[in-house]
């Protein structure tokens, strides 16, 4: 009954076949027609689309490439500007906010091959200043750090770097002035940890040490961006940093805590004040400690509380 079950499978009844057939599959006399049968099955079963071999195939997943700034490897030359920040943009998807302003005075202000606290790599640092945008975007600059080959490994927004030799011997820290198009910022440090750039200045943990202040609400600083100071403070034979400067209270503030800008002495006299004549100047130095087990510069005190 083998061949009769399969065949009611394809819609080929019994009643079709002779009897021979139906009642006994192995009937020489029938042995041609079975052949055919059988090779109608097997074609039939070939072409069946909806097997569950047809519904579990894998389709083929394309891996992602790695975006490469292949112009990288014309260092140290740019032969054409346009095509050269074109090519960066598109390889790291540089957001711009693009306009005939920032068009025409877009550049590239540095394009180096440096080396970096904890690697002993070559990397390729590239600034790119796209001029103008929104307040949001401020201060429309980036500052890309890449390998040799053109592979990023961090992109930044600051409105000024330095390359900073805080360990005699070493190689130096990346420094970076993040700020707000209002006025107020601070730094951030970084070494290479894992061929990823690492910031290893706690200024931002837990409380923020504003080391940047050129906004003119109740105080400024000066200078607008605090001296960076390099020395071993707590004497353990590394050297720690410290932000040094004055805090100008730029406002007088009453007993109730309210400010204001002028005042009439007893004399007669009105003051006013300003940044140039401050209601109070404030010596301040931001103490920040190497730590050799994080190795992290560590605040000596909670300045959030103190300033």
């Amino acid at each position: 009954m083998l061949y009769l079950i399969t065949l009611r499978r394809v819609g080929i009844q019994s009643e079709h076949l002779p009897t021979c057939f139906a009642i006994n599959g192995s009937c020489n006399c029938m042995k041609p027609q079975i052949k055919l049968i059988i090779l109608a099955l097997t074609t039939f079963s070939c072409s069946d689309p909806t097997t569950k071999e047809d519904k579990l195939v894998t389709p083929n997943v394309q891996q992602k490439k790695e975006n490469i700034f292949e112009l990288v490897s014309d260092f140290p030359i740019i032969k054409d500007t346009s095509r050269f920040i074109h090519d960066l943009r598109q390889s790291f998807n540089l957001k711009v906010h693009e306009s005939p302003v920032q068009k025409k005075n877009e550049k590239i202000t540095s394009f180096k091959k440096v080396k970096l606290y904890g690697s002993e790599k070559d990397f390729i640092f590239i600034e790119y200043d796209w001029n103008v945008g929104s307040m949001a975007d401020y201060p429309w600059r980036y500052q890309l750090l890449m390998t040799t080959d053109g592979k990023l490994i961090k992109s930044l927004n600051g409105l000024r770097f330095e390359f900073v030799k805080i360990f005699p011997q070493q190689n130096p820290f990346l420094l970076i002035l993040i700020a707000s198009a209002q006025g107020n910022g601070g730094h951030e440090i970084y070494t290479i940890s894992s061929d990823s750039l690492e910031n290893i200045y706690e200024g931002y943990f837990d409380y923020t040490v504003q080391t940047y202040d050129a906004h003119h609400d109740n105080s400024i600083y000066e200078p607008e961006e605090l001296i960076l100071k390099i020395k071993d403070y707590n004497n353990d034979g590394m050297n720690d940093i410290a932000f040094v400067g004055t805090k100008l209270i730029i406002q007088g503030q009453t007993k109730n805590g309210e400010w204001f800008d002028r005042e009439t002495l007893k004399n007669g006299k009105t003051i006013t004040y300003s940044a140039k004549n401050p209601f109070k100047k404030i010596p301040i130095e931001f103490v920040f400690f190497y730590d050799k087990k994080s190795e992290h510069f560590i605040a000596k005190e909670n300045y959030g509380e103190q300033y």
